[in-house]
């Protein structure tokens, strides 16, 4: 396998690995101080995925490290009989949609091309190019 191939898998394994943590930690902290406590999961969410979206030059990143946020959540918030960490309130249901809703968006925003790429090529006020 060459490098850049299982450089792409550990970072994407350990995205996922921090996404779980930080869908752990949201999924058990968002009734601390409600609503604040679920609009700042909320937040911290989209930051993680921005921030993947951002790094990484695919989606494959961001992707991995929003499955580790719902799989967290998924487990946390199942249970025979209903959870006792996600209950079945507003809140509960807007930590569950929410997630989901934030990945969605994330993952479906269109790349932005960089300006630098259509900058290379234009010739400087002395007339040579960058």
């Amino acid at each position: 396998m060459p490098r850049r191939v299982i450089t792409r898998v550990a970072f994407a394994l350990a995205a996922f690995a921090v996404g779980g943590f930080i869908g752990a930690a949201v999924t058990l902290h968002h009734r601390s101080l409600p609503p604040l406590g679920l609009i700042l999961g909320l937040a911290v969410v989209a930051a993680w995925g921005i921030g993947l979206r951002v790094v990484g030059p695919t989606r494959t990143l961001a992707l991995a490290g929003l499955l580790g946020v719902l799989i967290a959540q998924m487990v946390l918030s199942s249970g025979i009989g209903g959870s006792f960490v996600v209950v079945a309130e507003p809140l509960g249901y807007g930590l569950t949609l929410g997630v989901v809703i934030v990945a969605l968006l994330v993952l479906a925003w269109p790349r932005l091309p960089s300006p630098s790429r259509y900058d290379r090529g234009r010739p400087t006020h002395e007339g040579t190019r960058k």
